[in-house]
Parts: C-alpha cells; structure tokens; sequence
C-alpha cells in the first residue's frame, strides 16, 4: 500500500505540476515541501485538507483508506471539471461515459 508522500508526488505528477507549484499552494518554500514529499516530514490534518483540494480528490484518496475516487488520468480529470463548471445533466454525462467506454482498449 501506498504511503501518503508517495500518493502526493503521483498525483502532482500526474497533474504536470512541479514541487514548486505544490509549495507555493501550501504557502511553504519548495524546500521544505520536498521534505513531506520525500516521506522525512508528515502531511498536517490541514495540508491534506488542502492537497485534496487542489487535486480535486478526497483526504481518503490521499491517504490510501479508499482509491474508487481517485482520478489519475489527466483528460477524465480535464472533463471531470467541465462536468462540474458546466452543470452537464445525468443525460449527457451517460452519454459521455458510454462514448469513453467505446475508446477504452
């Protein structure tokens, strides 16, 4: 099973996000961010409240306690926010979920 700072630098990854961008969110210098993500430091109730924020995740996700929420894939999250800016109705999401399936390898 994944530890936090593992969790943390995959999804900043995953999203082209740098330590600096991360640190800079948190309001920490990119130093000090790279102790927590190196595992040297421990995350704080309230920057896991941030981190999933900012990753548009759930702190359940982050610390590994349920994954079904977790998005990783950089387009799903690019329509997932469309979704949510937009208000798609159940109708067209369907559709959207259907026509993703037909992709799908």
């Amino acid at each position: 099973m994944k530890k936090i700072h593992e969790t943390v630098r995959d999804m900043r990854e995953d999203r082209d996000l740098r330590q600096k961008d991360v640190a800079e969110f948190l309001d920490l210098s990119r130093t000090t961010y790279n102790h927590y993500e190196l595992g040297h430091t421990s995350f704080t109730v309230d920057m896991i409240i941030k981190l999933a924020k900012l990753f548009d995740t759930t702190p359940n996700v982050l610390l590994n306690f349920d994954t079904s929420s977790e998005i990783s894939d950089p387009d799903l999250i690019r329509l997932c926010k469309i979704i949510k800016k937009e208000r798609i109705d159940t109708d067209t999401l369907i559709q959207i979920i259907n026509l993703s399936k037909n992709l799908r390898p």
